[in-house]
């Protein structure tokens, strides 16, 4: 070969090279590494912290099964070069737990520390963003006194994704006979999506600190007052932040919380009485809540809980006395949702029921409350309590319930109901429910708003969410989508300024001020208008609406 060709060739050689690093280059992701780690060798590592230590940012870190007598320390990957600590197949991988990482992945681990359970679990240093917590089981560990899935105080993190876990027993071993548990999760800063995640035996299940958090279609269950750190009062979701830090736009969707167990023994507690005027806009909606001993409630204090939304939720015998056998006899008056003193609060189109014909309620009965607020928005309700002697309306203690607009009282016909916190209980309708399609628009177009359109202006448009940039690969966020005018005529919404109540949406769309608007489908996607108006409570009939998980089964700890 003459030297002309070799040079030639060579040339040729390198420019195929720097195209290829170039690709590499501008695509922001590459391959990395697949290393292994066998407790008892032939992997390129015996110990996760050793392979973790190595890991470069795109790199993946298999465990095979085994026991890892270790917390992991993890070091940042980069965006689009994800560092993954997972699991080989369906091996079993003990660990003690995990001190987490921005741009990292932990999946399929069995993180527990019985020995030390207020040790371990997973901590998420301060400023942490896109972490990725899946398909883990999180037991009897956690940092004592606070948290099992733990972060600082204060907290700048962003874009925490914890998704079909299970978490059970914070800070204590399940064999105690004195529990003393702490909190699940500790979620503070923005953009949170917490999901498909069981929940059990906690104080507090989610403590939430966050601005633009979504927690939709968990479960929660076994939640014992007696359990809790000094006979503590038990939440599903809890704030009260007792300084002025923005707790806003946090949307509970989906969630199915059964059997909590204790006279205070809650669903959502939020209360912003130190808030500083920096804590609004809650919205739940399309939660089962079934057998608990409290409510779910916002603050009295003033100025309340801004925008706080309680709508299209089923609750189920509320306020039972079920620490014991003993009935109800108190003169309780909210039993489903307070959202008392919180200025533009509203109750509209949720299903509340007490099962018990005899020995139950014997005085009057509030199954909700919203103070007497001339911004509250309240009705479309459905209740069914044979045994109430009096059934109050929104005012707390007092009032006709059938005095707030399109109230009922009459059985909701569930598909099937057999004894209060039954998991063979199905709160579905059946054909001919008096609660199909008995529900109401949650807000208008605007005064002013008339013709087509991309930007629509609404009188409240606290009632919605725009996916809070929380969709990506690994999560399927939606934006609501919203019927306006009649039911078949539905848009998706793209952005929302809820300083002017603006819906930028993803086409135009007719209307004319004062036209209803509905709630067409939720952020996982799923339809719940079906007819001519919504259906009370959480399942629309026929369909739509979500079953709630089934718990888990062959889960077990070993004392390591």
């Amino acid at each position: 070969m003459s030297r002309l060709n070799l040079r030639i060739d060579t040339l040729a050689m390198l420019t195929i090279w720097c195209v290829l690093l170039l690709a590499v280059s501008t695509s922001g992701a590459t391959s990395g590494a697949n290393l292994t780690v066998k407790s008892g060798g032939g992997g390129n590592f015996t110990t996760i912290q050793a392979c973790a230590t190595a890991m470069a940012p795109g790199d993946t870190c298999t465990v095979y099964a085994g026991t890892y007598n270790e917390t992991v320390t993890l070091g940042a990957g980069t965006a689009g070069n994800y560092k993954t600590l997972n699991v080989n197949g369906s091996d079993l991988v003990y660990v003690q737990g995990f001190v987490a990482a921005s741009y990292a992945k932990i999946i399929g681990f069995h993180i527990q520390y019985p020995s030390s359970p207020g040790s371990g679990c997973i901590s998420i240093p301060n400023g942490t963003q896109y972490l990725y917590i899946r398909n883990n089981v999180l037991t009897e560990c956690g940092v004592s006194g606070q948290t099992m899935i733990n972060l600082p105080w204060p907290n700048t993190g962003s874009y925490i994704f914890i998704q079909g876990n299970t978490l059970s027993f914070p800070c204590v071993n399940s064999g105690s006979i004195n529990h003393n548990e702490c909190d699940s999760v500790y979620a503070t800063g923005d953009h949170w999506l917490i999901e498909n995640n069981d929940f059990s035996h906690y104080t507090l299940s989610v403590l939430f600190l966050t601005k633009y958090a979504i927690f939709r279609n968990n479960t929660f269950h076994d939640q014992y007052e007696t359990e809790a750190a000094g006979n503590y009062h038990t939440d599903t979701f809890f704030s009260e932040p007792g300084v002025s830090v923005p707790v806003q736009y946090n949307v509970m969707e989906g969630n199915y919380q059964y059997n909590a167990f204790g006279p205070d023994a809650k669903g959502l507690l939020a209360q912003n009485e130190g808030c500083g005027g920096t804590c609004y806009n809650i919205i739940e909606r399309f939660n089962i809540v079934s057998r608990i001993g409290g409510g779910v409630t916002s603050n009295d204090a003033n100025p309340g809980w801004p925008y706080f939304k309680v709508y299209n939720n089923t609750f189920v015998d509320p306020e039972s006395d079920i620490t014991s056998s003993n009935p109800v006899t108190d003169n309780h008056t909210y039993g489903g949702a307070e959202t008392s003193g919180a200025p533009s609060a509203s109750e509209l189109n949720n299903l509340f029921y007490y099962s018990r014909s005899t020995g139950g309620v014997t005085a009057g009965w509030g199954p909700y409350s919203t103070g007497n607020v001339s911004t509250d928005v309240y009705g479309y309700n459905l209740v069914w309590c044979p045994s109430c002697s009096t059934i109050y309306s929104h005012l707390y203690g007092s009032g006709s319930w059938t005095s707030d607009p399109g109230n009922k009282n009459a059985n909701p016909l569930f598909v099937n109901y057999v004894s209060p916190g039954s998991l063979s209980n199905d709160y579905h309708l059946q054909a001919g429910s008096p609660a199909i399609a008995a529900g109401t628009y949650l807000t208008t177009v605007a005064s002013g708003d008339t013709g087509s359109g991309t930007s629509l202006v609404v009188n409240d448009a606290s009632y919605f969410q725009d996916g809070y940039g929380l969709s990506n690969a690994y999560s399927t966020v939606q934006a609501d989508c919203i019927s306006v005018t009649t039911v078949g005529n539905h848009v998706c919404i793209t952005a929302i300024n809820y300083s002017t109540n603006t819906l930028t949406l993803s086409s135009p769309i007719a209307r004319t001020s004062g036209d209803a608007v509905w709630l067409y489908s939720k952020s996982d996607g799923v339809q719940v208008l079906t007819r001519s108006a919504p259906d009370l409570g959480a399942y629309p009939y026929g369909g739509g609406g979500t079953t709630p998980p089934a718990p888990p089964t062959s889960l077990s700890a070993v004392v390591n």
